[in-house]
């Protein structure tokens, strides 16, 4: 599937392409002219909005996953239900008691005990807990114990660091920017003959 800020441009590109055309038409009255620009800047822009939502909500679910893939907790082959609602139970019991930890000492020892009791679930609780008070060192000590746990861990820091980048950030902006009002539209709704922009059309930005 195309990138959707592709898509975006791309149908902005041709927006702009039909404007141009309706704009250099030498048959068509100023109202005219205005109006069916009007109406496809419209379709663009709501378009354009839908896209942009799309994208977001992407970003947020494969940030979702890999931070599910990670602290988020899983069942081995073969797991009973029984076994599954014991280890939801042990899981909520331990992220309550890793909320209560107030700094990362705190963190560190807590860690050091779950590893050497064998408490996964511990151990996974105060790792999300670290995570999320940016504790590093008590998530390098939670990470070192596996490649897998360390990859996982870097994928979403670095998607994390992505997504807070200024320049992807402009480079979002300008894709998902919507198409303005034409100097066309502009005349003849402040003369009274084209009706205000609608909602698709008002004109957002991330």
């Amino acid at each position: 599937m195309r990138n959707l800020m592709d898509k975006a441009s791309e149908l902005k590109n041709n927006a702009d392409s039909e404007i141009r055309k309706i704009q250099a038409d030498g048959d068509s009255t100023p109202l005219g002219k205005a109006r069916r620009i009007s109406e496809i800047r419209a379709k663009a822009n709501e378009k354009i909005a839908a896209y942009k939502n799309e994208h977001h909500q992407s970003k947020s679910a494969m940030r979702d996953s890999m931070h599910h893939r990670l602290f988020g907790l899983g069942f081995p082959l073969g797991a009973t239900e029984a076994d599954k609602q014991s280890a939801k139970l042990n899981y909520r019991d331990a992220l309550f008691r890793a909320d209560t930890i107030t700094d990362e000492a705190s963190a560190l020892r807590l860690l050091g005990r779950a590893q050497m009791t064998g408490d996964k679930e511990l151990g996974r609780a105060i790792a999300s807990v670290s995570y999320e008070k940016g504790w590093g060192r008590a998530l390098s000590d939670y990470a070192a114990q596996s490649e897998s746990i360390q990859s996982n861990l870097q994928e979403l820091l670095s998607y994390e660091q992505n997504l807070g980048n200024s320049q992807i950030r402009i480079t979002e902006s300008m894709s998902f920017e919507q198409l303005p009002e034409t100097p066309e539209e502009t005349k003849a709704r402040m003369s009274g003959t084209l009706s205000q922009p609608t909602g698709a059309e008002v004109i957002t930005r991330l």
